[in-house]
């Protein structure tokens, strides 16, 4: 996301489709400062020093602020996105929400202490969207430096002051400083009754090709998830099938003849005395009702061994789609997001598209108002701009 737009979306000089306007009211700004003027205030005095110790004009700094914007080094500021939990549990609007808001204020009201040399210019709370979640742009700033102005902007400098080292491209300053930030939030949140939370962090360094993989990555998981979950569905009505067999069973064993009293005596004839008919009937219902338990028993065997041999799998599948999910909260942003960039890039290209277009129609001019000997150097300046994409 370029720096204007975040900017501009987060204090919502515009809105996206997402953003509900009747909650914008409720969205926390905890402070809004001018960028160029924060340069002025961290940069002017080392940058006059530097100036002083270079002879030559060429070798000066006369903006710092346009030499940063311009630069393919550092940018002008970073931003870091933080969220707690998702829309399931903490949803705008809901206890949850609402307790998520508090701990996210907490951590923002404490982000500037725990980070001297992030000197944050413009951070929002936003209440207004599926979420609560908390903008922070800041810019990184390392002083007693040896290289360049003593006082300049270099992100890697600024964390590693902080006690934050880079390992190699697997864990970055960046990375390592996000985990602490992270952990500063989970303590916030636990201390808001939160057992378990999702934390969302920035990607300052993402660029809009991967956000669309990412945003197609995120679709498919989606789909897996949902005939995940179906399944699992389908094997909890199995289970409460068998819940019910299970209490059959029991109704069964209870329904017995008294055994006892039935004291059977053989005659002399071979007859049998002392059993009434009514015994003999009961003997008998609880004969067939013995034989359909019997049956039944060995069809809940059966299939209770395959519930048991399916169970390992299912297990495995809900881990895999929770994982999902993780995902799916994880990459929550990235569609908001994908649409900022979209946007921004169409009015980058607008604002180029026009300055080419003004500068040949200044050597359009130049071209039928010069003298002849000049002419050369006009046709000279069109081979230096740039091919229009569309030709490209």
């Amino acid at each position: 996301m370029t720096g204007r737009g975040s900017i501009r979306h987060n204090n919502r000089s515009f809105s996206a489709a997402n953003v509900d306007r009747s909650r914008s009211g409720q969205n926390v700004t905890f402070c809004n400062e001018d960028l160029k003027k924060v340069y002025h205030e961290l940069f002017d005095e080392a940058l006059a020093a530097y100036n002083a110790k270079k002879k030559k004009t060429r070798d000066k700094i006369p903006d710092y602020y346009e030499h940063i914007r311009q630069s393919k080094q550092e940018k002008l500021f970073h931003e870091a996105i933080f969220q707690i939990g998702n829309l399931t549990d903490c949803g705008c609007g809901s206890p949850g929400g609402e307790r998520a808001a508090a701990a996210l204020k907490e951590f923002a009201e404490s982000f500037q202490e725990r980070n001297p040399h992030l000197r944050v210019f413009n951070m929002v709370l936003h209440m207004d969207e599926a979420t609560p979640h908390l903008h922070v742009d800041f810019v990184p700033v390392a002083t007693e430096q040896s290289r360049g102005l003593s006082t300049r902007v270099s992100m890697k400098q600024a964390l590693k002051q902080q006690g934050f080292e880079g390992l190699g491209r697997k864990q970055t300053e960046w990375k390592a400083w996000m985990e602490r930030e992270k952990e500063a939030l989970t303590e916030i949140a636990q201390a808001h009754e939160f057992e378990i939370i999702s934390l969302g962090g920035g990607r300052p360094h993402m660029e809009l090709p991967e956000y669309r993989a990412a945003a197609q990555r995120l679709e498919a998981v989606q789909e897996q998830v949902i005939a995940a979950e179906q399944e699992i569905a389908a094997l909890e009505k199995q289970r409460k099938a068998l819940q019910g067999n299970v209490k059959l069973l029991k109704a069964v064993e209870k329904v017995k003849p008294d055994l006892d009293a039935i004291q059977p005596e053989k005659t002399l004839t071979g007859a049998v005395k002392g059993v009434t008919v009514e015994q003999v009937k009961e003997l008998k219902a609880a004969v067939i009702r013995g034989a359909a338990a019997e049956q039944k028993v060995r069809e809940l065997k059966v299939e209770n061994q395959q519930l048991q041999q399916k169970i390992p799998s299912m297990k495995e599948k809900l881990k895999e789609a929770q994982e999902r999910k993780r995902l799916e909260n994880e990459n929550r942003q990235l569609k908001v997001q994908v649409e900022y960039l979209e946007k921004d890039l169409s009015w980058e290209r607008g604002i180029s598209a026009r300055l080419q277009e003004g500068i040949g129609a200044v050597l359009d001019f130049l071209d039928q108002h010069l003298p002849e000997q000049f002419r050369p150097l006009v046709e000279k300046a069109r081979e230096l701009l740039p091919v229009p994409e569309v030709q490209q």
